[in-house]
């Protein structure tokens, strides 16, 4: 345990560096009264919790708040200070402080108790979390293990069936699944479950879905690496699974080979995906007015989630665009 404390008064820092140590007998301490001692401090080590004032010479409370946090966000922080009053209590609270506590000799053991049960709420959270972490992490691992099943099932259901009609819309059913897998993949791998890094889903999906359609058709992605919520990823990646699909399924019809490219890029405040085919195509499955069920499917997500999504077709190929905001 290691404990800062930043005051201007060396006083005040001696008292209530002894009514901490109460609370915590075997805590190393440190002390600034200046920007160089906590600068000094900070990289001696990064402290697991800090006490400092409010009105500094150099600075003031919120920024040492700030400072410290940039070198541990999990410390645990009580501001200690004369400047009292409900207003000023609310500010630092809402700035992150874990506790508020007016200066005065009497007032001592107060702080004491203050920064005891901030150190002890905020190490529950942080096991809590720890714990949330855990049963994400197990969770995402068995959903994607249990759609893996279902894809295999699929695939043997397939073989059994006698028409091909119906061959041909339980693959693609299990095309989409494996999209998901794709996604739950993703998310296992984050650090962070919230949101998942779309660039490398986008490249595996596209790989996997070229591989299936027979590896006839060349492939080239140009992916910036980008962020999405997790809300928006799903539906975002079941579009590109149903356009890549579509471009390979009738671009490319009876194994002709081709290239197939896919680009995602920034553009102010949204991201855009281009997926380009040089493929023949057939008109009357591109664009809005197609009536397939993954035409159908790609217009009910991109409703979902605010995206804008055209088709341009020309001479050498059809060119998809989605746009969304970031």
């Amino acid at each position: 345990m290691h404990i800062l404390f930043v005051d201007d008064d060396p006083d005040i820092r001696t008292l209530a560096i002894r009514a901490v140590l109460q609370e915590f007998q075997d805590a190393a301490v440190n002390q600034a009264s200046d920007l160089v001692f906590l600068e000094r401090a900070l990289h001696e080590r990064a402290p697991d919790i800090l006490v400092t004032d409010l009105d500094l010479r150099w600075t003031d409370g919120f920024a040492v708040f700030d400072r410290v946090k940039a070198v541990n966000p999990h410390c645990c922080t009580v501001m200690f200070t004369g400047t009292g009053n409900e207003e000023l209590a609310v500010k630092a609270i809402r700035h992150g402080f874990d506790d508020y506590v007016v200066k005065g000799t009497h007032q001592l053991r107060r702080l004491a108790m203050a920064v005891r049960a901030a150190h002890d709420r905020n190490q529950e959270l942080r096991r809590h979390s720890e714990n949330r972490e855990l049963v994400l992490k197990e969770l995402y691992h068995r959903l994607h293990n249990n759609l893996q099943m279902v894809i295999s099932l699929l695939r043997m259901t397939e073989k059994t069936i006698e028409s091909e009609r119906d061959r041909v819309q339980l693959a693609d059913l299990g095309r989409r699944i494996q999209a998901l897998s794709a996604l739950q993949e993703e998310f296992y791998r984050s650090d962070d479950f919230r949101r998942v890094n779309v660039a490398g889903v986008l490249d595996r999906l596209a790989r996997n879905l070229v591989k299936l359609a027979g590896g006839h058709v060349a492939l080239s992605c140009d992916l910036e690496q980008a962020e999405m919520q997790v809300d928006v990823a799903v539906p975002f990646g079941l579009m590109v699974n149903e356009i890549i699909t579509n471009a390979l399924k009738h671009a490319f019809p009876d194994g002709r080979s081709g290239r197939l490219s896919i680009r995602l890029a920034r553009a102010q405040e949204r991201l855009d995906l281009t997926i380009t085919d040089d493929g023949a195509g057939d008109p009357g499955c591109m664009g809005r007015e197609g009536s397939g069920l993954g035409m159908r499917l790609v217009r009910r997500l991109a409703d979902q989630i605010g995206a804008e999504v055209s088709y341009e077709r020309n001479a050498t190929g059809t060119t998809c665009r989605i746009s969304l905001p970031t």
